[in-house]
C-alpha cells in the first residue's frame, strides 16, 4: 500500500528549489539543528508511545508490514546541484521528522545500517538527528545529508577489512536499514517473506525497525516491530504518516518543519468528523425556567432537602421570586453581579435561582476561604450586592456595598411578590462566574454566560436520563462548578436535590447512609477512595447500594483500580468518568465505565454532544491516534474567558480552523476507538535524560502496588544530583508499606527509567481548595526515604565522625547513617573516585576503589583506615550484585586493578544472572602479585571455576581487562568448556597497530611552531627557529631520559618482585604500592600470542570523547583514535569474527551512566541469545547421541552455526 506521487508535485517540488537561494540553503545550520553522526556522551533512546507498557519483561514478537515510498526525491534534489543529497537523505529526515511529532523529542538517536544485498555486508552505526521544528526542510535534509555523508566515510573504515563481517546487534528501540542493490521485484517479496531470517537475531528486540529496500526505480519500505508493543492498525497508521510527511516535503521544500502534514486523509477525517460529537437541538430558555414549570406541574413535589428542612417546587420558586424582585428593587440591573456567601442550607437554590430571575450574574464565596482571597475575588468582581448569613459577617472581609442576611433579614421580604419576575433573559448574559486557581498564586474568574450553562446542564440530562424519581445530593463546594451540575440537574429534571453539610460528608457513616437513599451521586476521586476503603473496612452490604443507578467522578484523574473499586462496592450502578473544567462549563468528555472487562487506563471517553475535542502538539498540528498530544476543547460549552484578564484569555482560548478552542493544559491521546485517555497535566511532565516520562503510567502501577492505596510521582533533586522521580505514596489501612518489595514490583512493571528511587510515605495527600493533589505541597524527600536506606545509626568514633563529613558533602544529603550502603543513597562510580581522594586527602591512606564493594557503610571503611579490620582486597573474586539461578557473569578488573566501575553494568543487566567482579591476585601494600600473563589467567580461571565449575561461561572486561578475559576463555576451551560470551569493551589486543597520525602530531606541532613566525623578519626567524629546535629537542631529551630512567626503576622492582614471588621470598617493604597498570605493562612484555579463539567475540567500541573526567587523570579517549585498525586487532585472533557495537561515550565513560545501558542492553540481549543457543545444542546433541527406532544413532551432524556461537 503506498501513495501516489502526482506529477504536479514532482513540477512544483522542482520550481521551489531551483527558485531558492542556493547559498542560504548551503550556509551552515544552527546548532539546534545539528546532526552528528555518533552518538553522544548522554544518549537519548527515542521513546515511541505503545499500545502497551513495555516493561522489562515484555517478550519479543516480531511482525511486519511492508509499503511503497517514492523514489523521485533523488533526482530532484541533483536538480538544484546538492550531490551530498540523496533519497536515503529524505527517507532519513522524515522519519525522524516523525519520531519528533511522536515524541517532540527534539534529539532523535537512531541505529543507522548500511546493508549491500550484493556482497552480503552490513556496517552499522549510529546517528544523531536534531529536529528543530523552525527549520525548512531543505535546511533538515541538508544536515542529514552531511552527516549521512560522514557516517558512510567512517564505516568505510570497515570495508576495507577482509571478508569478516563485522555485525552489530540493535541496542537502541529504533533502528533504519537501507538496503542496496535489490536487483529485482523477487527480490523484495523475498526480503519480506523471509524477514525473520534475514534481519534475526541483529536486529531482535527493537521496537521498531524500519528496513528501506532500494531499487533503481522502486523505494519499499519494511517496518519491523514487536507485536507485544504494537498493534498492526498502529504500525500502518505509522507507515502512513511517513509517506504523507515524504509528500509533504516534496512538494513543499521550503515549508517549516512544523508545518509539514503528517495525517492520512482518513484520519483527519476520523478526528474531525467521525470522532466528533453529535449536534443537540435544546430548547434555549433559562434554567429557573425549568423550576417555575415544576412549580406549575407537580407544585407539592419535594425540590430540595437539608437535614431536616425541605421545599417543594413551589415554595421555592416562590422564595426566589420574592429574593429577585427585592433585588431589582434595590436597583440590580442585568449582568450586576451578586456575590453569595452561605454555608451548606437551602439558602443556596433561592439564592441562586433569584439572582438569574434578576438577569444578574452570581459570584458564589466560599466563607472558609481566607479572607485575603475572598477579597482578592470581590476586588475583581465589585460585587454589588452580598447575600449570605447573619453569623458569617463578622468572619467576611468587606466584599460589597450592601449585604443582605438570608436567615435574620429574610421577614423584610414578606411583603414581595410571589410570582415570577416578568424579565427577559438573554442566553448570551453572564450566569455566573467561578473562581480557579491560577499558576501565578492570583485566581482567575471564568465568566459563563446563559447559552453556556443551558448546554452544560441539559447535555448531561440527556447522556445520563435523569427523570422526576431522581434524588441526588450536593457534595462540591458551591464555589467549584461542577456544584451547577449537583445543583441543577435533579431540579431540571424535576426530582429532589439533598443538600450536605460539610460535617455530614466528612462523616463516612453518614455518607454510606445517604448513599444507601439516593439514586445519582457524583464524587470526587479522593473523596471515593476514603468512601470505599470505609465501606469495605466496616464489611457494608453491597446490596444496600441497590437504589443507586448511576455514580460518577471526576475533577482530578479517575484511575483505573479506583473504577474496578467502584464496580464492585457499587454492582448496579452506571458508573461515568466526567472530564471537563470550569472554562469549557465542566461537561467536556463522558466515559461510561464498562462492566464486562477489566479497565486499565484512565480514560474519560468522548465528547458530550455540541463539544468537540482534539489534540493538538506544541505547534497546533493534529496529533495522530495513540500519539500524546494537549487537550483542546470546543463548542458550545466553551465560556467567554477569564474576567479582566485579556492576556490569560487570549493565550488559552485561541481559534483554530474558525472554531474557539479552550486549551486544557492536560496531555493526552485517543485510542483505536476513539476513546481520550488522560496521562496529566502537562506542567506536571517530567523530562529524565531526554526522555519525557508521563506520570500518570508511574501511578497506575504504584496503586497497583501491594498494600497501596493512593499514589502520585514528581520529580525532585535529590541532593545535588540531577533530578529523580520521587513517589508519594498512602497506604492502605493498617498496612505497613514494604518499599523494597514495592520498588521491586514496580520493576516488574515499567521501564528502569521510570522506576522512582526515592518513596515517601504519608498518612494523606495534601490537596488544594478545588479537593486536587497539591503536587507543590508534597514534602521534599530525606535520605531514609531514598530506596535502600536503613535507620539512623550517628558516628561512634573520630573516624566515623570525618568519614560521615566527607560523604555528607559529597553527596549533599544529611544526616548520613553509619550503615547507609554508599551506593544505596545516592552515590555512584564517579562520586567514588572522588571519595577515595578526599579520604587519601583526609587520612593518608590510599584504598583501592573496590574498597566500597566490600565495605560500603562508613562503619566498615572506618574499620579499614584504623587497621582494625583488613579490607578484603585479598579475594579476587567480588560480588557486583546479587542474582537468580541464571550463569554467572564475570568481569575482569581494568588496567587500574578496579572493578567499582562494573557496578551500573551490573545493575543494568537482568535480576537473575549473579554478576561478579575478578579483582587482581594482591595482598596489603602490594596492589598486584602477579607479574605474567599466563599465571595471572590461571589463577583467575581457578577463582571463577569456584564460583561456576563448569560452563557456559559469561566474560568480560574494559581495556586490558578484555584482553585478560579473552585469554582466560581460551584456556577453558582448552579445557573443553564452552565459552557463551566474550565482552572486549573498548580493548585492543597487544599487538594491535598504532594509528600513523599519532606520530605525526608532534610534527604538526613543530610546523605550526615555525608557522608562528612568518611575520618576523629574515634574521629574526632564523634565531627564532633556532631557540625552538633548541627548547624542542632539549623537551624531548629531557622527557625520555626521565621516562627511561621511571621505566628501568620500575622494571628492576618488577623482576625483584617475580623473583621474591617465584622463590617464596618474603617481599621487601620498598616494593610496596608498585601501581596495577606498570605490573600489567610489565606482565605484557612476556606474552607470546598463542592458539586463536575458537569462536566470536563481541567488541563494545568507544566513539567519543566525554568531558565527564576533564580535571582528572583519567584519560577517555576511544581506543579507535588511538589503534588504526577498526577492529582493534582482533579479526586474526578469533575464528568466527568480531561483532562491533558502536557505544556512546569514551573509553571510560561508556560505562558511566545513561551510556552504560546501551552496554548492558546490548549484553543481556548476546546473553540471551547465547544461552538459547546452547539450550538447543545441548538437546540436539542429545538427540544425536539416542538410538533411532532400529537402535542406531542417527548421522545428521550438529549445525555449525550452534557450535561456533557457543566457542569450544
Amino acid at each position: 500500500m503506498g501513495l501516489e506521487f502526482k506529477s504536479e508535485i514532482v513540477e512544483t517540488f522542482s520550481q521551489e528549489l531551483t527558485q531558492s537561494n542556493l547559498r542560504e540553503y548551503h550556509q551552515p545550520p544552527s546548532k539546534k539543528l545539528a546532526i552528528h553522526c555518533e552518538i553522544e556522551t548522554h544518549q537519548v533512546g527515542v521513546q515511541i508511545p505503545t499500545d502497551v507498557l513495555k516493561t522489562p519483561d515484555t517478550p519479543f514478537q516480531p511482525q511486519a508490514y511492508t509499503f511503497s515510498l517514492p523514489t523521485i526525491a533523488f533526482t530532484l534534489w541533483q536538480s538544484v546541484e546538492l550531490p551530498t543529497v540523496d533519497d536515503r537523505s529524505l527517507i532519513l529526515t522524515a522519519f525522524s521528522v516523525l519520531l519528533h511529532r511522536y515524541t517532540q523529542q527534539e534529539v532523535i538517536d537512531l541505529e543507522l545500517t548500511f546493508i549491500n544485498s550484493r556482497i552480503h555486508k552490513e556496517y552499522t552505526t549510529v546517528i544523531r538527528t536534531g529536529v528543530q521544528t523552525d527549520a525548512t526542510v531543505q535546511a533538515q535534509v541538508a544536515v542529514v545529508a552531511d552527516a549521512m555523508r560522514v557516517a558512510q566515510s567512517r564505516l568505510g573504515e570497515q570495508s576495507a577489512l577482509s571478508n569478516t563481517l563485522t555485525q552489530q546487534q540493535a541496542r537502541l528501540p529504533i533502528a533504519v536499514s537501507f538496503v542496496e542493490h535489490v536487483a529485482a521485484p523477487g527480490e523484495i517479496a523475498s526480503y519480506s517473506a523471509s524477514l525473520k531470517q534475514t534481519l534475526s537475531p541483529q536486529f531482535d528486540g527493537l521496537d521498531v525497525h524500519l528496513v528501506v529496500l532500494q531499487q533503481e526505480h522502486t523505494t519499499q519500505a519494511i517496518l519491523r516491530y514487536n507485536a507485544s508493543l504494537f498493534r498492526s492498525d498502529t504500525i500502518e497508521r505509522l507507515a502512513g504518516h511517513l509517506q504523507v510527511l515524504l509528500a509533504g516535503m516534496l512538494r513543499r521544500p521550503n515549508s517549516l518543519i512544523a508545518h509539514l502534514p503528517l495525517l492520512t486523509a482518513a484520519e483527519t477525517h476520523q478526528l474531525l468528523v467521525d470522532w466528533n460529537s453529535t449536534p443537540a437541538e435544546f430548547p434555549q430558555m433559562p434554567l429557573h425556567q425549568y423550576v417555575e414549570a415544576h412549580a406549575v406541574d407537580q407544585p407539592e413535589a419535594i425540590a430540595l432537602t437539608f437535614k431536616t428542612q425541605s421545599l417543594t417546587y413551589a415554595e421555592l420558586n416562590q422564595r426566589a421570586n420574592q429574593l429577585a424582585h427585592y433585588l431589582m428593587q434595590l436597583g440590580v440591573q442585568q449582568e450586576d453581579r451578586i456575590a453569595v456567601c452561605v454555608e451548606p442550607s437551602l439558602d443556596i437554590l433561592v439564592s441562586l435561582l433569584a439572582i438569574f430571575k434578576a438577569g444578574a450574574s452570581y459570584v458564589p464565596f466560599d466563607p472558609s476561604h481566607p479572607a485575603e482571597r475572598l477579597a482578592a475575588i470581590a476586588e475583581d468582581t465589585q460585587p454589588k450586592i452580598l447575600l449570605t448569613q447573619a453569623h458569617l459577617v463578622p468572619t467576611l472581609p468587606a466584599l460589597a456595598d450592601f449585604t443582605f442576611c438570608l436567615d435574620q433579614d429574610w421577614p423584610k421580604l414578606q411583603a414581595q411578590p410571589t410570582h415570577n419576575p416578568n424579565l427577559s433573559i438573554d442566553l448570551e448574559q453572564t450566569a455566573y462566574l467561578v473562581y480557579t486557581s491560577g499558576t501565578t498564586g492570583k485566581p482567575k474568574g471564568v465568566v459563563a454566560s446563559h447559552r453556556n450553562l443551558v448546554n452544560y446542564i441539559l447535555v448531561a440530562q440527556k447522556q445520563f436520563r435523569f427523570d422526576q424519581h431522581d434524588v441526588m445530593p450536593a457534595i462540591a463546594r458551591f464555589t467549584f462548578s461542577i456544584t451547577m451540575f449537583e445543583l441543577f440537574s435533579p431540579l431540571v429534571a424535576g426530582g429532589t436535590l439533598v443538600v450536605l453539610e460539610r460535617e455530614h460528608i466528612l462523616d463516612f457513616k453518614r455518607m454510606v447512609q445517604t448513599l444507601q437513599q439516593v439514586t445519582v451521586a457524583h464524587l470526587s476521586p479522593s473523596l471515593l477512595r476514603k468512601l470505599i476503603a470505609y465501606i469495605k473496612d466496616a464489611g457494608i452490604d453491597l446490596n444496600t447500594f441497590s437504589h443507586l443507578k448511576h455514580i460518577s467522578s471526576g475533577g482530578d484523574m479517575v484511575s483505573a483500580d479506583l473504577l474496578e473499586s467502584l464496580k464492585q462496592v457499587f454492582p448496579t450502578a452506571e458508573i461515568y468518568v466526567l472530564y471537563g473544567s470550569s472554562e469549557v462549563s465542566c461537561m467536556g468528555c463522558f466515559y461510561a465505565v464498562p462492566r464486562d472487562r477489566t479497565v486499565t487506563k484512565s480514560r474519560v471517553g468522548k465528547p458530550f454532544n455540541n463539544v468537540s475535542v482534539r489534540l493538538y502538539d506544541p505547534q497546533q498540528n493534529l496529533v495522530p491516534i495513540g500519539v500524546v498530544g494537549e487537550v483542546y476543547f470546543g463548542g458550545a460549552g466553551i465560556t467567554q474567558g477569564y474576567l479582566n484578564r485579556a492576556d490569560l484569555t487570549q493565550e488559552k482560548f485561541v481559534m483554530i480552523d474558525g472554531q474557539r478552542f479552550y486549551r486544557m493544559g492536560d496531555l493526552g491521546r485517543f485510542d483505536a476507538d476513539g476513546n481520550l485517555e488522560l496521562l496529566g497535566r502537562s506542567d506536571f511532565q517530567i523530562k529524565l535524560r531526554g526522555i519525557r516520562i508521563e506520570p500518570g503510567e508511574i501511578e497506575a502501577a504504584l496503586r497497583q502496588a501491594p498494600g497501596v492505596r493512593e499514589g502520585v510521582v514528581v520529580a525532585r533533586e535529590l541532593g545535588r544530583s540531577e533530578k529523580s522521580l520521587v513517589a508519594y505514596l498512602v497506604p492502605n489501612s493498617a498496612v505497613t508499606l514494604e518499599i523494597e518489595q514495592i520498588r521491586r514490583f514496580l520493576q516488574t512493571k515499567l521501564p528502569d527509567y521510570m522506576v522512582p528511587v526515592a518513596f515517601v510515605v504519608l498518612a494523606a495527600l495534601p490537596v488544594n481548595m478545588n479537593q486536587k493533589v497539591d503536587r507543590r505541597a508534597l514534602p521534599e524527600p530525606t535520605p531514609e526515604n531514598l530506596a535502600g536506606f536503613k535507620p539512623f545509626v550517628a558516628p561512634q568514633n573520630d573516624f566515623e565522625q570525618r568519614l560521615a563529613q566527607i560523604w555528607e558533602s559529597l553527596l549533599g544529603i544529611s544526616p548520613i547513617g553509619m550503615q547507609d550502603n554508599f551506593f544505596d543513597v545516592g552515590g555512584d562510580s564517579l562520586q567514588a573516585v572522588t571519595l577515595m581522594m578526599l579520604i587519601e586527602q583526609e587520612f593518608g591512606k590510599n584504598l583501592p576503589l573496590s574498597t566500597l564493594l566490600t565495605e560500603p557503610t562508613i562503619t566498615q571503611l572506618a574499620a579499614v583506615l584504623q587497621e582494625s579490620k583488613q579490607s578484603d582486597i585479598h579475594n579476587s573474586i567480588v560480588l557486583l550484585r546479587q542474582g537468580g539461578s541464571q550463569p554467572p557473569i564475570f568481569l575482569i578488573h581494568d588496567g587500574e586493578g578496579e572493578t567499582l566501575l562494573y557496578r551500573n553494568l551490573a545493575l543494568g543487566l537482568r535480576a537473575d544472572h549473579p554478576v561478579y567482579g575478578v579483582q587482581p591476585y594482591s595482598q596489603d601494600g602490594f596492589p598486584m602479585l602477579h607479574t605474567r600473563i599466563d599465571e595471572m589467567t590461571t589463577y583467575y580461571l581457578e577463582q571463577i571455576r569456584q564460583v561456576q565449575p563448569h560452563g557456559p561461561y559469561f566474560l568480560g572486561g574494559l581495556c586490558i581487562g578484555g584482553f585478560v578475559a579473552f585469554e582466560v576463555a581460551r584456556k577453558l576451551q582448552k579445557l573443553g568448556e564452552p565459552v557463551a560470551m566474550v565482552a572486549l569493551i573498548d580493548t585492543a589486543d597487544l599487538e594491535a597497530p598504532l594509528r600513523s597520525s599519532l606520530a605525526s602530531k608532534r610534527l604538526d606541532s613543530f610546523s605550526k611552531s615555525f608557522g608562528a613566525s612568518q611575520h618576523l623578519s629574515r634574521h629574526q626567524r632564523a634565531v627564532s627557529v633556532l631557540n625552538t629546535i633548541r627548547q624542542k629537542v632539549t623537551n624531548v631529551v629531557t622527557y625520555e631520559v626521565q621516562s627511561r630512567v621511571q621505566k628501568m626503576q620500575a622494571e628492576g622492582k618488577l623482576r625483584l618482585l617475580r623473583f621474591c614471588r617465584d622463590r617464596g621470598v618474603a617481599l621487601p617493604f620498598f616494593l610496596q604500592q608498585i601501581p596495577v597498570r606498570v605490573v600489567l605493562k610489565f606482565a605484557e612484555k612476556g606474552y607470546v600470542p598463542d592458539a586463536r579463539y575458537n569462536g566470536e567475540v563481541m567488541l563494545f567500541r568507544a566513539t567519543q570523547k566525554s568531558n565527564v573526567f576533564d580535571g582528572t587523570d583519567i584519560d577517555d579517549t576511544p581506543y579507535s583514535e588511538i589503534y588504526g585498525d577498526p577492529l582493534l586487532g582482533w579479526e586474526k585472533r578469533v575464528t568466527q569474527g568480531v561483532k562491533v557495537y558502536d557505544t556512546p561515550g569514551g573509553h571510560s565513560s561508556m560505562l558511566q551512566e545513561p551510556n552504560v545501558q546501551v552496554i548492558a542492553r546490548e549484553m543481556q540481549t548476546y546473553i540471551d541469545a547465547a544461552i538459547a543457543h546452547y539450550e538447543q545444542s545441548s538437546t540436539l546433541r542429545r538427540t544425536m547421541q539416542s538410538p533411532d527406532r532400529d537402535g542406531e544413532l542417527p548421522d545428521t551432524p550438529i549445525d555449525d552455526q550452534l557450535s561456533a556461537r557457543i566457542g569450544r
